[in-house]
């Protein structure tokens, strides 16, 4: 297996595939119908176009540890060019910036997606601080206005490199967002943002290889069985689950098995509550068991 620093040079420093790259991912995009030199937009996709109820993130994304759900009285860590933890073995994802949490910023993320997926990728949108803040379904006081502030500035402060040796090969180095700017109150602090998002994103949507939420319920989750929903509802029938992999999966130090046991039942039986699958358990030999027999489409 490479080590981290091997696997980072070989994805970021290798600047003589640059092109090659390019032309991998030109042809995954023409294999599913899209013509690589256009603009797109996400609702070119059906379930994001139809469905205001739903929100949406790449399977690529959903299936790792890009979001974590490590305590909230842990410090977020920096991370430099760090492999994250993938479900699949054909997927490598290299991160660069301040550690981001499911708890926030990950749904902050899809509701900023939902505001621009009727606008090309890689032109501006604007949202309000405190529309976003009504619509992750957070009470509307400073603190969560600034939070909601705190994880604008993290989601651009960062570097996402996905290879998928299977499909597109390499994303290219994405910031979940491009860049932004805004417009400040009397005091600094930003009310209005316009927004870019990264056109390379589309390479992680297109052949609808993405996952749809139910936003009302999904929005309303804890941290863990929010990331037990997104490994659940990127697979139509999900296989068996180990309790460590779903740990690695979470981000979570949480080192005592017991501990992390009692977590994972609840966060079963909260997705199982909620309706995102007929049946959620962990069993005596520590996988977690998910049945999903109603259709959800």
């Amino acid at each position: 297996m490479k080590h981290t620093k091997d696997l980072a040079e070989e994805l970021f420093n290798d600047k003589g595939t640059g092109q090659v790259d390019k032309i991998q991912r030109n042809a995954y995009l023409t294999s599913k119908g899209l013509k690589p030199n256009s603009q797109f937009q996400l609702d070119i996709f059906e379930n994001v176009a139809n469905r205001e109820d739903l929100r949406h993130i790449p399977n690529d994304y959903a299936r790792s540890s890009l979001f974590t759900a490590r305590n909230k009285r842990e410090p977020r860590r920096s991370l430099m060019h760090e492999k994250l933890f993938h479900y699949n073995e054909y997927i490598s994802i290299l991160y660069t910036g301040i550690e981001l949490r499911a708890e926030d910023d990950e749904i902050v993320w899809l509701q900023i997606l939902n505001y621009g997926k009727s606008v090309p990728l890689g032109e501006p949108f604007e949202f309000s601080v405190k529309d976003l803040v009504r619509d992750v379904d957070w009470a509307r006081n400073g603190r969560n206005y600034d939070r909601v502030r705190e994880c604008i500035s993290r989601l651009m402060a960062n570097s996402v490199l996905a290879l998928n040796s299977k499909a597109y090969g390499k994303s290219g180095a994405i910031s979940l967002i491009q860049n932004f700017t805004a417009v400040n109150d009397n005091e600094g602090k930003p009310t209005q943002y316009r927004v870019w998002i990264d056109p390379n994103l589309i390479v992680l949507f297109a052949g609808n290889t993405f996952t749809s939420h139910t936003w009302e319920v999904y929005r309303n989750l804890t941290p863990v069985a929010r990331r037990l929903a997104d490994y659940i509802e990127s697979h139509k029938q999900p296989f068996p689950l180990s309790l460590e992999k779903f740990r690695q999966m979470c981000g979570s130090t949480d080192s005592k098995k017991f501990s992390w046991r009692q977590t994972v039942k609840k966060a079963c039986a909260e997705v199982q509550a909620a309706g995102i699958t007929d049946m959620a358990f962990l069993t005596k030999d520590d996988k977690i068991c998910c049945v999903r027999t109603q259709d959800k489409s």
